[in-house]
């Protein structure tokens, strides 16, 4: 029986590089300059922005990889289909049947190929921007001391908290004491005097 080649999917990792920031702005070297707010919260915003977009990466490569898993037990069901037709000497209606199956699978497949090569150049612009935007705004804050008040305005405690899930926000202790210290103080100021030892 003469049938359609099969056409491969492509295999494809992900490497992802982790977070820079989370606790090592913490990190006290007392001979240097303390961070500012505005320092760390330039830092926060491109921690959530790459966030947001290491998300959206992550959820396409489980989807590749779902639809790769989908495509290679297809892959087997065809060659075990093949095996059994050759055996029976079909038809030509059978043969026509099998070669359509052959063509649509080759279909997904090429398209699977393309959105894989697709989410590579997304992935490595993805680590460019890391590397070239993220990094060198946040590294140079994580060998400076940076205060409690500091982390808790900059991560927004006095507000909505919008960066409150970010990992160096989350290690800031007693954020609850901070906030009450903060409330009776009644501005940054007085906060940043008063608080700063809560």
């Amino acid at each position: 029986m003469s049938a359609p080649n099969m056409h491969y999917p492509s295999t494809f990792s992900v490497a992802f590089i982790a977070a820079v920031f989370c606790s090592t702005v913490h990190a006290q070297a007392p001979s240097t300059e303390p961070v500012q707010e505005a320092e760390l919260r330039t830092c926060l915003e491109l921690e959530q922005q790459g966030l947001s977009r290491f998300n959206a990466l992550e959820q396409r490569a489980n989807s590749l990889r779902s639809t790769e898993k989908q495509l290679s037990d297809k892959r087997v069901a065809l060659q075990s289909q093949k095996k059994r037709l050759d055996a029976a000497k079909p038809d030509t209606k059978a043969i026509a049947q099998f070669n359509e199956s052959i063509n649509g699978f080759n279909q997904q497949t090429d398209q699977l190929n393309a959105e894989v090569s697709k989410f590579e150049v997304d992935s490595t612009n993805y680590q460019d921007w890391m590397n070239n935007t993220l990094k060198p705004a946040c590294n140079k804050l994580t060998t400076r001391p940076v205060s409690n008040m500091t982390t808790f305005f900059a991560c927004g405690f006095d507000k909505q908290g919008e960066f409150a899930q970010l990992p160096h926000c989350k290690t800031l202790p007693e954020v609850d004491k901070l906030k009450t210290c903060v409330q009776k103080a009644g501005n940054k100021t007085k906060a940043q005097e008063m608080c700063n030892g809560s």
